[in-house]
């Protein structure tokens, strides 16, 4: 059902794998209210236009595709927020 979801949180903890040796995956299934605000302000920060658009250097095609996967996770993360009942942190470029 979050499947656009599972593939963000997979790409997002193989990234983390990189950079800290000492991460924890982020189960998706068994997300924490923090782990999921981070997920939400991380998203966030992708839909800022200089992020959204890699500084001007995808195509129109590229950004409207990168757009609609960000907004399908967006939608994946509200579902989860409303299911779980929990407050969503403020956002300013998905608002």
């Amino acid at each position: 059902m979050l499947h656009t979801l599972e593939q963000y949180v997979a790409q997002h903890n193989a990234w983390q794998k990189i950079f800290d040796k000492h991460h924890v995956d982020i189960d998706i299934n068994n997300m924490s209210k923090l782990d999921a605000d981070n997920l939400v302000r991380k998203l966030d920060g992708e839909m800022s236009p200089e992020n959204l658009h890699c500084d001007g250097e995808l195509t129109h095609s590229q950004v409207q595709t990168k757009y609609d996967h960000l907004m399908g996770v967006w939608q994946d993360l509200r579902h989860l927020y409303y299911k779980k009942q929990w407050t969503l942190p403020p956002v300013y470029e998905l608002a």
